[in-house]
């Protein structure tokens, strides 16, 4: 249970910004022809496998740490499972939220819709349940076989292994996620941490209360929907203040 946070917070921290991030570039015209959009799209979904994929692995090495930490028993089986489920959840989860992010916005755009009214409260509704969804599928998959062969999470940790370098280089290369990829560390990993602890508490009160576990999605949209509107207003803030700087600077040449 400590992971489970974690995760969810990454449709927060991921894709809510993902969304941020396109819906002020669409408002700015860097959306508007094919080559541009292509882009800019392919550099931040690379970002977002980058971002998922790295805080994924941290935040069940944090798991690891505060669950089985204080006991002083790690089951290295156990942990495989852990960090296995948690890359991949992260993984599928940002590359899905991703393309529905992408897709509301262009076709926002198509409408002629504001798409900073769209694509937030869309990533804040759809994340919980892409993330739960997938991380008891994968978590199930790979304690089927835990009790066979057990080579399949070792194989999963070794293949994100290999696929991180690949969208580390993609995001580099592009000059629309280059500065994120450089300065965008910082804050995602405090909020893991932050989620982490939300999860050592999720797991003592689920050691003392049998069943509190069903009413996590209850928890989550409670501590969720306070901050919905303050989202919103953060997604408007960025494309007005651009905006209202790019006519200022077309008002000084004139």
């Amino acid at each position: 249970f400590i992971l489970v946070p974690a995760l969810l917070g990454l449709k927060g921290n991921l894709e809510m910004t993902l969304a941020s991030r396109l819906s002020t570039a669409a408002n700015l015209g860097k959306m508007d022809t094919k080559e541009d959009a292509l882009s800019l799209i392919t550099g931040n979904l690379a970002l977002i496998q980058c971002q998922a994929i790295v805080v994924g692995f941290l935040a069940s090495i944090t798991g690891m740490l505060m669950g089985w930490g204080p006991a002083g028993k790690l089951n290295l089986d156990h942990g495989l499972l852990l960090c296995a489920s948690s890359v991949v959840t992260a993984s599928l989860a940002g590359f899905v939220l991703g393309i529905v992010m992408v897709l509301v916005i262009v076709g926002s755009r198509a409408v002629r819709v504001n798409p900073d009214n769209v694509a937030t409260p869309i990533a804040a509704s759809l994340g919980d349940l892409i993330t739960l969804a997938l991380l008891s599928w994968i978590a199930s998959l790979l304690w089927a076989d835990l009790d066979q062969e057990k080579w399949l999470a070792p194989l999963i940790i070794c293949s994100y292994l290999l696929f991180t370098p690949l969208c580390l280089c993609i995001a580099w290369r592009n000059s629309n996620t280059k500065d994120v990829l450089l300065y965008g560390w910082t804050p995602v990993l405090i909020a893991m941490l932050v989620s982490s602890g939300g999860g050592l508490i999720l797991d003592y009160a689920v050691a003392k209360f049998h069943g509190i576990a069903v009413f996590l999605a209850s928890y989550e949209w409670c501590g969720r929907e306070p901050g919905c509107c303050p989202g919103l207003k953060n997604v408007h803030l960025p494309s007005h203040f651009l905006r209202w700087l790019r006519t200022r600077g077309a008002s000084s040449e004139g």
